[in-house]
């Protein structure tokens, strides 16, 4: 603990203290500290504590560049799952023809459709199972390479990619990285039209063990413009060298393939995008292509996302949007997903959503949406949405207003879930929210004689200059899936204290 507090110490100094760089190198550095009291719901003892604190600092001189993170774990309540650990270290060169990572890197093959890691920013990932918490990251601990003259552009990367789901306690005979890649990308660039060629081997077991038998997959994709106005990217992986050739695509083949062409004209757009996945689940999850499912920033929303099934999933999704000339904006958008689970039993998801922008002079701005859904995954039969927000300009302040409506059909159940927030702020400074989560779903009711469950919660914040930020939750908040960047996680539900301290230097 007392090193933990020595380099909150260091950090809290560095953040609020003005550095210039010495010499031809510099130093930047960012780190979270976040301080927990309260535990899941309806769990005892309903009060422990634990302190997560995540340092990343990197180091820069001309082309080269170091970088490393270091994450530390101290709960109440288990000595056994406590930790002090590197758990990232990088290496890097970057010049105009040559760019060189080793450690731990971040690097993508593609659309994601063979290979994606990926960094949550802010996120603290945690279990039920474990109860421990870490950051939440899937990168590759190898190298990449890339190598670029003229309109030609070569990628090679080896590595071993972190299953996330494992904390950094679980026992040493456990392999947190079972999943070992190496694959090279090439791409030619003609004016606006850009095509590519890639090659990955996949072994399940460790680095170690390098005589195992990979699997092997190539995959084409083409990035373009065309007639100024459309865009296109298309790409088709297969696994190959497994008794199938380029051209099966039977039910025993494994193949992936998307589709996105992007259309605008004046103040009018049009987004439509295609899927196919069969037998493409890899690994412990070390793809994640395209899931064509409206991201929303809406809480009710955003926990009520469809998760792509890999192993046969095929679907599409349509978002047309207009920009009136005043500045209010419509948006229309669309998804469905076939699936299908044995021959008897093809769910189908299917989602509308539509939301208007629009605002009321300087003082008043607003959105305004609907959503229907049918969610067989869930057993949702009928899924109806509506909410608003509503944004406010005071003399020195601003306040929000958020309300959100969900009706769900589920079997034999109907029940809603309602959400309320107001917030009063004063822009770059503090913020103070008031907000309430309401539901009636069978799920989330602490016994079967309650009517409903609901999380009434203060959040507030406080900036106390442009690199530091001080927040504050007390309350009880509801966890499920929540969904950024395209990576869907669950996270727990928690009553009682939360603070958190995020500072740059």
């Amino acid at each position: 603990m007392n090193r933990l507090l020595l380099l909150f110490a260091l950090c809290a100094y560095l953040g609020f203290t003005p550095r210039t760089a010495q010499g031809q190198g510099h130093i930047r550095g960012s780190n979270l500290m976040e301080y927990q009291l309260g535990n899941i719901p309806e769990q005892k003892p309903a009060y422990q504590s634990s302190l997560y604190d995540m340092l990343d600092l990197s180091y820069r001189y001309k082309s080269f560049g170091l970088d490393t993170r270091i994450e530390q774990y101290y709960p109440s309540f288990g000595e056994d799952i406590s930790y002090t650990r590197v758990s990232q270290f990088k290496f890097s060169y970057r010049s105009d023809i040559l760019d060189v990572e080793l450690g731990n890197v971040y690097a993508s093959f593609g659309r994601g459709l063979l290979m994606r890691t990926y960094e949550i920013p802010g996120s603290i990932w945690e279990t039920r199972g474990y109860r421990v918490r870490y950051g939440f990251y899937k990168d590759l601990l190898g190298g990449a390479v890339k190598l670029k003259y003229k309109n030609a552009e070569l990628k090679l990367i080896r590595g071993e990619v972190l299953d996330v789901t494992l904390p950094p306690t679980i026992a040493d005979d456990v392999n947190r990285r079972p999943d070992l890649i190496e694959g090279v990308q090439a791409s030619y660039r003609m004016g606006q039209q850009n095509l590519g060629l890639i090659y990955m081997r996949h072994h399940t077991e460790s680095q170690s063990n390098p005589d195992a038998d990979p699997a092997k997959y190539l995959s084409i994709y083409y990035d373009g413009m065309v007639l100024d106005k459309v865009s296109i990217y298309g790409e088709m992986a297969k696994k190959v060298g497994d008794g199938t050739d380029m051209t099966d695509f039977s039910e025993s083949s494994a193949y992936a393939g998307y589709l996105g062409i992007n259309f605008y004209l004046g103040n009018f757009g049009v987004s439509l995008e295609y899927k196919n996945y069969h037998n493409f689940s890899l690994g412990t999850g070390i793809n994640d292509p395209p899931t064509l499912v409206k991201e929303q920033s809406y809480r009710l929303l955003n926990r009520s996302t469809h998760i792509p099934i890999l192993t046969d999933e095929s679907g599409y999704q349509l978002e047309i949007y207009y920009t009136q000339e005043n500045g209010n904006i419509w948006t229309f958008n669309t998804s469905r997903a076939e699936n299908q689970i044995s021959p008897d039993d093809e769910p189908v998801f299917q989602e509308y959503f539509g939301e208007y922008q629009f605002s009321v002079g300087d003082q008043l701005s607003s959105k305004i949406f609907v959503d229907y859904a049918i969610d067989p995954f869930d057993n949702e039969d009928h899924r109806y949405a509506a909410g608003t927000n509503l944004d406010l300009a005071h003399e020195k302040m601003a306040s929000t207003l958020e309300f959100e409506w969900q009706y769900i059909e589920r079997l034999n159940d109907q029940f809603s879930n309602l959400y309320l927030a107001y917030t009063l702020a004063k822009p770059s400074k503090y913020s103070a929210s008031l907000l309430i989560e309401w539901t009636a779903d069978p799920i989330q009711l602490a016994s079967d004689s309650d009517p409903f469950n609901y999380y009434p919660a203060f959040v507030g914040s406080y900036r106390p200059n442009a690199k530091n930020i001080l927040t504050l939750f007390a309350g009880k908040r509801r966890g499920g899936p929540a969904c950024n960047s395209g990576v869907c996680y669950n996270v727990l539900d928690f009553e009682g204290i939360e603070l958190r301290l995020n500072t740059r230097f």
